[in-house]
């Protein structure tokens, strides 16, 4: 039996050295940089901040400012208090931890706060965000603007033709505009009109966008009609999935997410405004107040308010933080097609099929102003940063409004219904999507249409092949005019810049071909290694099983061998009868029926963790291959683009 045991534990002990480094633990490595250097001010005899650091259990119940680390988040608060990089410090006079203790609690946080060398890795309870997220509606974030780097450009669903715009959000500091399309969400370049990067959306069909108020985070509501809805917070600098939250029966109709990222709310067909916790996903709050679909939501930059709309024309503002009853605003007669709070969250507007948009101040909830925008319809409109606004209507027109409420001027006539608009912050370009997947670009100074987009870009590939039919017909005519001695040098100087352009815009298309590889190669190998951890954790499991299990076979095997060694005089002593002496034979068949019970359930624990073992050897060789190969290829693309790696 000790064999077996033995065995299995040989196991558990070999994956480990196998397939992970070696971990930073706190009994190995962490205490000993507490001990020399934080336990004067943090023990139980004198918990300064409330903190204790003297064990792990209370380590991890953090101090009066909460929890001093979170699983793989460099951002944590005892990394950066030791650090020296934010308040508090510690310790608080003198120098910052050395290079090589704080290395120590960084590997430590990174590999998920390990209590000892057999404790598993801790999961995050909340999503990555960097402090910098928290930027007060209005304020203008320190640094450049958050712009896509190396994203996806080749789309993951194509289509001969565009779908209907069901939604344009502008970035509020970065030159960006997302636009939804089947199945991703496009975002472009709001100076030069190109795609810079695809977020695909494999959940449904994306219908409300909304950016965070410090630009760098993405909302996106949507899902299958009657079926399926939820919502993905993308940082829109890397693509990744930052959060997902919400799961409802239906398509997401409306959404947003609180500046402060504990809060995310949603509007759907069934009627209910939903108040989901980020941390965990669950469902906090459901309000069953409107009378029919909820169409629009918004949430106040400065996250206290939230006002949401309904298919019958009723809006409500709820408190963010207790979801009761803030506002009930009625005055509309129809669908509400937009809710969207004023950037300084002082006024709301509201835009409805009725054909007004409404303007609301939020101290007592009174309307200010009523606009007839367009009849027959206002489908949609969206402010500006200095409190200007822009509305499209069912009259296929398209209008920019000053901050007093008084029309600046009517942009040109549509070609068809306008679904989606989105304003410049700055106000000098209008974004309206129509019902056919085009995007028309307005400039906001003239009022005349420059660009024209369609939202279901072609693939790579297809890219590719017409600049090579481009390259090769330019090269044609420039061929011929070199023969021609009559033809100018001027002539020739342009088509040659035709070419070298040409040529520059197929090598970023290429480029882009192997980033595309790239980041495939990388969603397979956190797709493994989600996998690997799942079954690392199983085995982990089926070993203390098997401990259980062999705990259990030694002491039916003792209890067993007392039996059968009872002496018999013992027994003629405790005047036994015939019928004691049955019993007692009895007894030793039971036990013996349990430990052979037990020892086929210890053959089978074995032998399924032998094959566990099996399994994660296994799958972890392609997982390295995916890693080597996106590593060459992420190394390709730099020199293509001549980055530095």
């Amino acid at each position: 039996m000790h064999r077996l045991i033995l065995h299995a534990c040989l196991l558990a002990l070999g994956v480990s050295r196998i397939f992970a480094a070696e971990k930073t633990t706190y009994d190995d490595q962490v205490f000993p940089v507490f001990q020399q250097s934080c336990l004067n001010c943090h023990n139980p005899d004198k918990t300064k901040g409330g903190l204790d650091l003297s064990s792990f259990s209370a380590a991890m119940k953090g101090g009066s400012g909460g929890k001093i680390a979170e699983p793989r988040d460099s951002s944590s608060k005892i990394l950066t208090s030791i650090m020296h990089t934010a308040d508090p410090k510690m310790p608080p006079e003198g120098d910052a931890l050395g290079a090589s203790q704080v290395a120590i609690i960084k590997a430590w946080i990174d590999d998920g706060l390990l209590e000892n060398a057999n404790s598993l890795a801790r999961k995050p309870s909340a999503p990555k965000f960097s402090s910098a997220m928290n930027a007060a509606g209005g304020a203008r974030p320190e640094g450049p603007p958050p712009m896509p780097r190396d994203l996806l450009l080749d789309p993951p669903v194509v289509v001969t033709r565009g779908a209907a715009v069901r939604a344009i959000a502008c970035s509020p500091w970065a030159p960006l505009i997302a636009v939804s399309s089947l199945k991703q969400v496009l975002l472009i370049d709001l100076k030069t009109l190109e795609l810079i990067g695809i977020l695909p959306f494999p959940e449904g069909d994306p219908v409300s966008l909304h950016f965070t108020p410090d630009a760098r985070y993405l909302i996106v509501g949507g899902g299958i009609h009657g079926k399926s809805g939820t919502t993905v917070t993308f940082d829109i600098t890397t693509g990744a999935r930052a959060l997902t939250a919400a799961k409802e029966f239906d398509c997401v109709l409306a959404c947003d997410i609180r500046p402060g990222f504990d809060l995310v709310i949603t509007g759907s067909p069934s009627r209910a405004v939903k108040f989901w916790n980020s941390q965990n996903g669950e469902l906090s709050k459901s309000i069953n107040k409107h009378t029919d679909w909820v169409t629009a939501l918004d949430i106040s930059p400065d996250g206290i308010l939230c006002a949401s709309g309904d298919r019958t024309g009723g809006v409500y503002v709820w408190e963010a933080d207790t979801a009761k009853e803030f506002h009930t605003l009625r005055a509309h007669q129809a669908t509400i097609t937009q809710a969207a709070f004023r950037q300084d969250s002082n006024i709301l507007g509201t835009a409805s099929e009725d054909g007004t948009i409404r303007f609301w101040e939020m101290n007592g909830g009174t309307e200010v102003k009523k606009i007839d925008a367009h009849p027959g319809g206002v489908t949609g409109f969206d402010w500006s940063r200095d409190g200007g606004f822009a509305t499209i209507g069912r009259d296929l027109k398209v209008k920019l409004w000053k901050v007093d409420f008084n029309p600046v001027r009517d942009f040109s006539a549509l070609p068809a219904l306008p679904t989606a608009i989105g304003l410049d912050p700055e106000g000098k370009r209008c974004f309206v999507g129509d019902i056919n997947g085009e995007v028309h670009v307005f400039d906001c100074s003239s009022g005349e249409i420059i660009a024209r987009l369609g939202n279901n870009p072609p693939t790579i590939s297809f890219r590719i092949s017409t600049l090579d039919e481009s390259i090769k017909k330019q090269s044609e005519n420039l061929a011929a005019l070199q023969k021609d001695q009559a033809a100018g040098d001027t002539k020739k100087e342009e088509l040659k810049k035709a070419i070298a352009a040409l040529e520059a815009t197929r090598v970023h298309w290429c480029s882009a071909a192997i980033n595309t590889q790239a980041l495939a190669a990388e969603t397979a190998v956190a797709t493994m290694q989600r996998e690997f951890e799942g079954h690392t954790e199983v085995f982990s499991r089926s070993a203390t099983e098997l401990e259980k299990i062999h705990a259990s076979v030694t002491n039916l095997t003792r209890e067993l061998q007392a039996l059968q060694l009872q002496p018999a005089n013992e027994r003629d002593n405790q005047k036994t009868s015939p019928a004691s002496e049955k019993n007692h034979a009895a007894a030793i068949a039971e036990k013996m029926s349990s430990l052979q019970e037990q020892q086929k359930l210890l053959h089978k624990a074995e032998t399924e963790l032998i094959e566990l073992r099996n399994g994660i050897e296994e799958n972890s060789r392609p997982r390295v291959e995916q890693q080597q190969l996106a590593i060459r290829l992420k190394t390709e693309y730099r020199k293509q683009l001549k980055q530095p790696e």
